[in-house]
């Protein structure tokens, strides 16, 4: 019974150290950011990395960066078709600040400020049937150009 309870306190234990790790991240970065005179720094730089498993003393000094990017589009993919109301929003790491989204084949560009980064030409999304039906390429730029630009390409397809 005493081994019962040593692996539920054990398995506490790891939540709680899964709970708190994300705090602990963004208080880090906070500090860095900080240290840096109060300006948003671009990348986490200066982190420690454990050592790796199967031996080895004390962590590594090696600094690791953390940048942010673009990963991917969320709610449309390269080649799909659409039709009606959609949403499309953009994964990101990190905090890669404004994105201009441009529609290839319709006026204008449309900001988003800061995430879920919603492409919204219309409120809550975009009406594809306010577009004439074929082929667009969506591109998310970012004002920081450091970050590079993300682009899908898709097909309007309405009845």
């Amino acid at each position: 019974m005493d081994a019962v309870r040593r692996g539920y306190l054990g398995l506490m234990l790891f939540i709680i150290a899964l709970v708190l790790m994300p705090l602990l991240v963004i208080d880090y970065h906070r500090q860095t950011e900080t240290d840096n005179g109060g300006a948003k720094s671009p990348a986490l730089a200066g982190a420690s990395l454990p050592a790796p498993a199967g031996g080895g003393t004390g962590a590594s000094t090696a600094p690791v960066e953390f940048r942010p990017v673009i990963v991917t589009f969320q709610g449309v993919e390269d080649g799909q078709t659409l039709r009606g109301d959609v949403a499309i929003t953009l994964i990101t790491t990190g905090d890669v600040g404004p994105i201009n989204y441009t529609l290839a084949g319709a006026p204008g560009q449309w900001l988003a400020e800061s995430s879920p980064y919603l492409f919204s030409p219309h409120p809550g999304g975009w009406r594809t049937t306010q577009v004439s039906n074929g082929d667009y390429t969506l591109t998310a730029t970012p004002l920081n150009a450091q970050i590079s630009p993300r682009s899908v390409h898709f097909l309007v397809q309405n009845p």
